[in-house]
């Protein structure tokens, strides 16, 4: 790929990330203490504010990621080496945000090390596998239909951070809004986490073994088919644990209006 592309889609990278820097300091906060009094009464704001900013990446990469695969040529005539600037840009998008929640949990690690060591480092080993995958991208110009494939499991996100944010702000999970926001979790998780393992491995079937599969990057391959399985195990899980929970709240809500 030509060094003034790869420069250009870097810099947005950059850009992006200090847009979400921004918003986890200044904007989350700047709204959230006037628009919430739960947000006030927090001695610890830092959780509340990254998922804001989460909630924002979602919004943006989330619907473009799904528009891109159903529309962009360029990604789906040639999966493995086959970019457009739409494409590369929105990967830039989420480089940014992956940026800016890492400097997060490493600049504030006083804060997060309530999460434990294991768990602590497991963020970091995620941010750093999802940086290397997608800077992969913008770097060689590889794997961008695969990448922008599974971007689209960005739209279950927004509904995570929702379920998160109306716990903490005392909303039982009777209520009408956790239960709507419980359902349409486990809709988005299957739609985006479950039902699109079959159609992405289908087209690294297709691929796989071919020239220019042959030609990729051994670090690309095993991103491609080993850290992509083991993705898809662990969504099956949490898809799992989402059913049981969406099951229970169900059961709860109809206790509720039967009494």
């Amino acid at each position: 790929m030509e060094a003034l592309r790869i420069v250009e889609y870097y810099t947005a990278s950059v850009v992006w990330c200090v847009v979400y820097g921004i918003a986890f300091k200044y904007i989350s906060p700047w709204l959230s203490f006037r628009l919430s009094k739960t947000y006030r009464q927090l001695g610890q704001r830092r959780d509340w504010d990254i998922r804001i900013t989460s909630m924002l990446n979602s919004l943006i990469t989330g619907p473009i990621s799904v528009y891109l695969i159903l529309s962009d040529n360029e990604l789906g005539d040639n999966p493995i080496w086959g970019h457009s600037r739409p494409a590369l840009h929105i990967l830039a998008v989420m480089v940014g945000f992956t940026l800016t929640d890492l400097l997060n949990l490493l600049y504030y690690y006083s804060y997060w090390k309530y999460m434990g060591a294991l768990e602590y480092a497991g963020y970091i080993a995620h941010h750093v596998g999802v940086l290397v995958a997608y800077m992969s991208c913008l770097t060689l110009g590889t794997l961008s239909y695969f990448a922008v494939f599974r971007l689209t499991c960005e739209n279950s996100t927004l509904f995570t951070n929702i379920k998160w944010l109306l716990e903490t702000n005392g909303f039982s999970k009777s209520s009408k809004p956790y239960v709507v926001n419980g359902l349409a979790l486990a809709l988005a998780w299957f739609v985006f986490r479950i039902a699109a393992i079959p159609p992405y491995w289908y087209v690294v079937y297709t691929v796989y073994g071919t020239a220019q599969y042959n030609r990729l990057l051994t670090i690309n391959k095993y991103i491609l088919i080993v850290v992509c399985l083991m993705l898809d195990v662990l969504n099956i899980e949490w898809f799992s644990r989402i059913v049981r929970g969406a099951k229970r709240i169900l059961q709860k809500s109809k206790q509720a209006h039967s009494e």
